[in-house]
């Protein structure tokens, strides 16, 4: 399932897409490829990011609902679940996201480990692959080896994303007992910015560096996105 879902389909889009692409470059490839992708996920990042904006506007009332989660948590469950309903707020959207990204990297890499060859058993009747293929991105390195310079920017364009999608967190008023939740995101918003970048980090830096190149242009994309977005939907905060 996970071949013909995912793998397949991203391993004959990037053939299609290097046979295109002026000198077969894979570097420019993996670009437009990472366009696609971001593209085709561009409406469930929309509904995540309203879903964020509907939250924090609706945040009074939710303190509200957790009040009375003290003494009555049946009921502070159902008037939240009414007002998720009501505003059409999908709480785990942002979740969603991440985790359908998860196959996707997956497949890359698995398209990437083998070095990009051809792979008769996987490409479509109607794709043809490219008669040359150069595995040097822009001139300069090749995806299917190592690149720590890549691997860093994918990891420094991590925490700048991680930094702009972290900035409205709720935080606790002074003087305020930091609730269950406010710990939980305090903890999630430091690994985010640290935890995760790190990471992104060290997997790049030993993994195929079209994987890292892949991070750092699907980063610069989502922070692109994040900017348009908030913008285009700042008008909930005044709703």
């Amino acid at each position: 399932m996970f071949h013909t879902i995912f793998y397949e389909p991203l391993y004959n889009l990037l053939v299609v897409v290097l046979t295109f692409t002026p000198l077969h470059d894979i570097g420019a490839a993996i670009v437009i490829v990472t366009c696609i992708v971001k593209g085709i996920l561009l409406p469930l990042n929309l509904s995540a990011l309203r879903s964020q904006y509907l939250m924090k506007r609706l945040q009074p009332e939710m303190n509200e609902i957790k009040e009375m989660q003290k003494t009555n948590p049946a009921e502070a469950s159902k008037k939240m679940l009414e007002l998720y309903k009501k505003e059409k707020i999908n709480p785990l959207s942002s979740l969603f996201v991440v985790i359908i990204q998860i196959p996707i990297f997956f497949a890359l890499y698995f398209v990437f480990s083998k070095g990009l060859t051809q792979d008769l058993e996987s490409l479509y009747s109607f794709v043809k692959f490219p008669d040359i293929l150069h595995t040097e991105a822009f001139g300069l390195f090749d995806v299917t080896k190592k690149n720590v310079i890549i691997a860093l920017l994918a990891g420094i364009s991590s925490y700048f994303l991680a930094k702009r999608q972290t900035v409205d967190m709720v935080s606790k008023k002074e003087g305020e007992e930091p609730s269950f939740q406010d710990q939980f995101m305090k903890s999630m918003k430091i690994q985010l910015l640290y935890v995760l970048p790190i990471i992104i980090t060290m997997s790049a830096a030993v993994l195929p560096s079209a994987l890292g190149l892949y991070w750092f242009i699907s980063n610069i994309i989502g922070y692109a996105q994040d900017v348009y977005m908030k913008r285009k939907l700042a008008h909930l905060n005044t709703i």
